[in-house]
């Protein structure tokens, strides 16, 4: 995807998924470009928050709202990560695909909770106690994300991280072994044809 062609149609991709998001202004393009691979996210509750995390985004439901509200009724929180470290990606410097990828992956987290009782929630929240289940459950999203139509956008991320960041290498191994690789995801994407 090449930024400049898509953003003449921000306006329209705005009106049209903007509905009960909070973006922030800099990712606009990228956010809304992802948000459109997730129509039944149009009206969501999905608010952007820059926060200390130990990756470079996450998604999750708020807690009042995991607790309080029923699943149509959730609000639903990325975080982006305002530190940057040696093992932390900066956002703002990855490259435009490999930001519509990440962010894809992150909605197809959201999608995955949308439909989930709190205990079942809870169970995916428990996964991240072990990194098995961990893996187990971001493959899964990898997948949902690759399903949307958004492969080639997370083949960009996961390259980038591995092989073009300056991520350390620490932090290169757990990204290989908890999500799907460049060369697994292009695996994916050509057997499909």
């Amino acid at each position: 995807m090449d930024s400049s062609t898509y953003a003449s149609k921000l306006d329209s991709f705005k009106l049209k998924f903007s509905k009960n998001k909070t973006v922030i202004k800099e990712y606009e393009l990228a956010t809304y470009i992802a948000l459109s691979y997730y129509p039944e996210l149009s009206a969501t509750r999905i608010s952007f928050k820059k926060a200390k995390i130990k990756t470079t985004l996450n998604a999750r439901p708020s807690l009042g709202s995991l607790l309080f509200r029923s699943r149509k009724d959730r609000n639903y929180v990325i975080r982006i990560n305002n530190t940057v470290k040696d093992s932390i990606i900066d956002f703002k410097n990855i490259p435009f695909n490999a930001k519509v990828g990440l962010l894809g992956h992150e909605f197809g987290h959201i999608s995955d909770y949308k439909d989930k009782t709190i205990f079942q929630v809870m169970k995916r929240l428990f996964a991240y106690s072990s990194k098995k289940s961990k893996a187990k459950f971001e493959k899964e999203i990898d997948l949902i994300t690759i399903k949307k139509g958004l492969g080639w956008q997370l083949h960009a991320w996961a390259n980038y991280v591995l092989n073009e960041s300056n991520a350390s290498t620490k932090y290169k191994v757990f990204k290989k072994e908890i999500y799907l690789t460049p060369e697994q995801i292009k695996s994916l994407l050509v057997t499909k044809k």
